[in-house]
């Protein structure tokens, strides 16, 4: 212990002498779960440039706490502009004595509600700035329960808690203490890596954990349940394995699975916080899982600059969901959603560029974070190979780790390692809001002599500005065994594409892998969920007879206010009051009983499903609940969606959960809980950027590459 402890100092010496401009704080806490409360003594160590010419400078405290000393300086508070802000703002000046330092004491009490207003719930989950109660404690840097300067600044960071025996806590850096005093529990966590905000975690946990080389995983459950902290302890080693080898070692000497009071999906530094029914799906093991992980590299290992918008998001979604999709020939699937909840979630009215996003508020702001960013970097690796796309991300994460960083430093590593002017592509795609539309047209063929001429016409059709972008194009040619690919660069509006084969050519499609960022044509993809959800416009429509009006209403209420607080326009109307569905809005059809609601998936879709799934389909109508999207009959540029059900509590659980199931044209699910039972999607229509030219037997088919690392 104690060598490690000294160890520890030696590190934490060396990246004080080489992160001088990096604040370092001594923490002491002592919690009182019962009464909310938590007393503070924080020694700080502020860099040089931190305190103007006058050695004052500007900090921010939870408005609860109250400050009972200040040794090394005065401090004097100020008005704040926000009457509503959950901090106070100070202004400090330290004493010519003090050496860059000072010490601050206060206590107070820390009881934040845990909140899900409308725009919370269309992110996802609910929310807090942080909060002690008997359930669990979260602290983090929205909390401001340490002080939080004007001037932004990382800082590594000693904590000491005194707490409750009976209570555990989790920080980020290495736990060098448990111990039990006196009746209380004493905990020391060291970060000598700096942060960009400081988290203290508390709950009555039972810990599990295993030793990887170099990496401690901790698993920390409220209920005691060994299966499952193994079954996270074990799939561990392989995720680190696979991020090593693509980015560089892992950052930190941990890595916990941590089990939240509320539901969340947070990625921390050395852990994750999620909650307690997230933990016990079994496919978060492989999606959620691998994505915190990963965040400790991009985010959480080198630090987002959000003056140039939040790079982080796209760029781990890609490495961990699109990657683990990839490694299993679903990477094409995966890009479709993405471009098709871009499609239909982002209009002229929300769309942003990239380096305004900051974070995930909404649905039109994920697919822009989180989607856009993700088939940009698409692109990159499309355009410059695996090995320079992953050689620049190594280089990014070396040069870069734990330091705040951004799209600028990615296009200066990408550079270097590519040797090309990066400018225009990030200029283009970072800074500029929107996407093309893409459209074929004058496809024809010609015989000369022995070859055979493939002529055809792309147009853009957004209304933006025409975008420079690098396009696949699938060439299927009689007799051929694989498909011909010619990437066409477009930068004009419109523009004609000839090439020549000894081959006959039987088929065009453009960009059928969905490899390039762009905004779908309707009748590429098949009716989903999103696409009603997406919608400006959206008018719900109640039954006016049958048992379950009043849980409909509620349900078409509290959508109605998801919609309204995400900028949209929403109307709940009574059907009794519409003679026919409109067409120019997305609409929901609400309830067996509405007079609107047709057995659509028996009737125009049931070639789509085999004997045993139509029969579960025609169970659920009669005693489960039944939801599905089709295109509006009378305009196919809109969707419908229709949500039936079998009783009030099934309707609450489904007014829950399905916005989480965007992606599906069809779900199915079973009893009061709502538990899924069938989910799908139906037929495209037809991709209108697919055309077939001569007859013949097409006998190519697209092979998906090779993922960006292997599956074992």
């Amino acid at each position: 212990m104690k060598k490690g402890k000294l160890l520890l100092a030696f590190y934490l010496g060396l990246l004080h002498i080489s992160l001088a401009q990096n604040m370092h704080q001594q923490i002491l806490a002592t919690i009182n779960v019962k009464e909310s409360a938590i007393s503070v003594s924080d020694k700080v160590e502020v860099p040089a440039g931190l305190f103007d010419d006058k050695n004052t400078a500007f900090l921010y405290l939870n408005k609860n706490l109250k400050i009972t000393n200040v040794d090394g300086g005065s401090i004097v508070a100020v008005e704040t502009e926000k009457e509503d802000a959950i901090f106070k703002k100070y202004k400090l000046t330290l004493k010519k004595s003090s050496k860059g330092s000072f010490a601050i004491s206060y206590s107070g009490s820390i009881k934040d509600d845990i909140k899900e207003s409308a725009a919370e719930y269309a992110r996802g989950f609910s929310e807090t700035k942080g909060t002690i109660s008997e359930q669990g404690i979260y602290l983090a840097g929205s909390t401001y329960w340490l002080p939080k300067f004007d001037k932004d600044v990382l800082s590594s960071f000693d904590l000491d808690v005194a707490i409750d025996k009976e209570w555990l806590i989790v920080s980020q850096g290495v736990r060098t203490k448990n111990e039990i005093q006196d009746g209380e529990r004493k905990i020391t966590y060291q970060s000598p890596e700096p942060m960009d905000e400081v988290y203290l975690i508390g709950a009555k946990w039972t810990e599990y954990s295993k030793q990887l080389d170099k990496v401690e995983v901790q698993a920390f459950l409220r209920t005691p349940d060994e299966e499952l902290a193994n079954k996270y302890l074990d799939v561990t080693s392989g995720y680190l394995k696979m991020y090593e080898a693509l980015i560089g070692p892992y950052p930190y000497a941990k890595f916990a699975l941590v089990e939240n009071f509320w539901e969340t999906g947070y990625g921390m530094p050395s852990f994750t916080l999620l909650g307690e029914k997230i933990i016990r799906f079994p496919w978060i093991l492989y999606s959620s899982y691998p994505h915190e992980l990963l965040h400790n590299y991009w985010g959480n290992g080198v630090f987002v600059d959000y003056s140039q918008g939040n790079w982080c998001e796209g760029i781990t979604a890609y490495m961990a969901d699109h990657l683990l999709q990839e490694q299993q020939g679903n990477g094409s699937t995966y890009r479709r959603t993405t471009l098709q909840k871009f499609t239909d979630y982002v209009n002229e009215e929300n769309d942003m560029p990239i380096n305004k996003f900051l974070n995930r508020n909404n649905s039109a702001e994920e697919a822009i974070g989180y989607g856009k960013v993700l088939m940009v970097n698409n692109m990159l690796r499309k355009d410059l190979g695996d090995e320079t796309f992953l050689k620049a991300y190594q280089k990014f994460y070396k040069d870069n780790k734990f330091s705040k960083a951004s799209f600028s430093d990615i296009r200066k590593s990408f550079e270097e390692v590519s040797g090309q002017n990066m400018t225009s592509f990030f200029d283009q795609w970072i800074n500029r809001k929107g996407a093309p539309s893409l459209a074929i047209e004058k496809v024809e063929s010609s015989k000369n002599g022995n070859e055979f001429q493939l002529t055809f016409t792309l147009n853009q059709m957004q209304k933006e500005d025409v975008f420079d972008v690098k396009i696949p194009v699938a060439v299927y040619l009689e007799n051929a065994e694989e498909v011909r690919w010619e990437n066409v660069v477009m930068d004009k509006r419109t523009q004609n594409y000839s090439f020549t084969y000894a081959q006959k050519p039987l088929k065009v499609a453009v960009d059928p892998e969905f490899n390039i960022m762009r905004r779908l044509d309707r009748l590429e993809v098949p009716s989903s969920l999103s696409q009603v959800f997406g919608g400006v416009k959206t008018t719900l429509i109640v039954p006016s007879s049958g048992d379950h009006t009043t849980a409909y209403k509620a349900l078409a209420d509290t959508w109605k206010a998801t919609q309204e607080a995400q900028g949209k326009n929403a109307l709940v109307v009574m059907d009794s009051e519409l003679d026919k569905i409109p067409t120019g809005e997305s609409v929901w059809i609400l309830g067996f009983e509405n007079k609107f609601y047709e057995n659509d998936l028996q009737t125009t879709y049931t070639s789509a499903f085999d004997d045993k799934t139509n029969e579960l389909i025609s169970n659920l109508i009669q005693n489960g609940s039944l939801v599905y999207a089709i295109p509006n009959p009378e305009n196919a540029a809109q969707s419908v969606g229709f949500v039936g059900a079998a009783s009030d509590e099934a309707i609450a659980a489904l007014t829950r959960k399905l916005p989480h199931y965007g992606k599906y044209g069809y779900l199915g699910f079973e009893g009061n809980e709502a538990t899924n039972v069938l989910k799908g999607s139906l037929p495209a229509l037809g991709s209108p950027l697919e055309v077939t030219i001569n007859e013949g037997m097409v006998k190519a088919k697209i092979v998906p590459g090779n993922a960006l690392y292997p599956m074992n």
